[in-house]
């Protein structure tokens, strides 16, 4: 009797007890890593391929909305032989007009912090010989539109042999130098147009924003009627969610030839008082006007 009421009080105490919590399991490393998205090949070949990176900072430049009339002053410092050349230094106030590339021009007189003196009228650019400009300017300039192709007669007939897709630019041959703070560094070479295509080096932002920027094949006539070569360094910054130029060097070097001696003409140039308007006088644009309208000349 003692003994079955001993194992009958075992069972019970069994059956009343709550049971051991089995271990978690421990992650195996091949779950861990299966629960770790892996970098997709597009992501990867962003940050590696050239072509791809030029792509991405040529689309970020051309997003930004600009505005269809700049203000600003240029100002000009110019070196010869590393020798101050005041006679060829100024400061101009610049009234710029998106639309057809034109603006006016006055000098900007410090002392008085007021545009002065005789209106000029004149056609910012990167590609001619002059003050580039304007800071808010295309360095990624697109080709002209091409031509229509011709249409068919109507006993022609049109039918698709092939699809053919491009990948990358075609404008530049790019090499990714390298990737300091997170900033790529391109060198660029052209394939076609010279003279629109004038890029030989790119640094862009992690956001693809561009940076810095050099430019080659600009032509500079200097005073003894010979051109020399010219590099063209620009530096951008941001100005009301717009990348702007804001300072600018520009080298030439003037090759000795039998009658003349070489020498290095540096230019100084920084953009400042920048303003973006929504309108400006249309007769600003009109330089047949700038006499009879004299006395309504802009200042700011």
């Amino acid at each position: 009797m003692i003994r079955a009421f001993a194992v009958a009080l075992c069972a019970a105490l069994l059956v009343g007890a709550e049971p051991e919590p089995s271990p978690s399991p421990v992650p195996s490393e091949a779950a861990e890593t299966a629960a770790t998205p892996a970098p997709s090949a597009t992501s990867l070949r962003l940050l590696t391929d050239p072509y791809a990176i030029l792509s991405r900072a040529r689309d970020a430049f051309h997003a930004h909305l600009r505005p269809p009339y700049v203000v600003y002053n240029m100002d000009r410092r110019v070196w010869v032989d590393d020798q101050p050349d005041g006679q060829d230094s100024y400061t101009w106030r610049i009234w710029y007009r998106a639309a057809d590339s034109s603006a006016l021009q006055r000098i900007w007189y410090r002392f008085r912090k007021r545009a002065v003196a005789e209106l000029h009228f004149i056609h910012p650019s990167f590609r001619l010989d002059g003050d580039p400009g304007p800071p808010t300017g295309d360095i990624f300039e697109l080709p002209p539109p091409a031509s229509p192709a011709p249409r068919p007669t109507g006993t022609e007939r049109l039918r698709t042999i092939a699809v053919v897709s491009k990948a990358g630019d075609l404008d530049y041959r790019a090499t990714l130098v390298a990737i300091d703070k997170g900033a790529y560094h391109l060198k660029l070479q052209p394939l076609r147009d010279e003279g629109r295509n004038r890029l030989r080096e790119l640094w862009v932002g992690p956001d693809f924003e561009v940076i810095h920027a050099i430019e080659a094949n600009r032509p500079h006539f200097d005073i003894e009627g010979l051109v020399g070569f010219v590099r063209l360094d620009m530096r951008f910054e941001m100005f009301q969610s717009v990348p702007v130029l804001r300072r600018a060097e520009e080298l030439a070097t003037i090759l000795p030839t039998f009658g003349t001696t070489g020498h290095r003409v540096e230019f100084d140039f920084v953009y400042d008082e920048i303003v973006f308007a929504t309108s400006l006088p249309g007769w600003y644009f009109d330089p047949k006007t700038y006499h009879a309208r004299f006395r309504e000349s802009p200042s700011y």
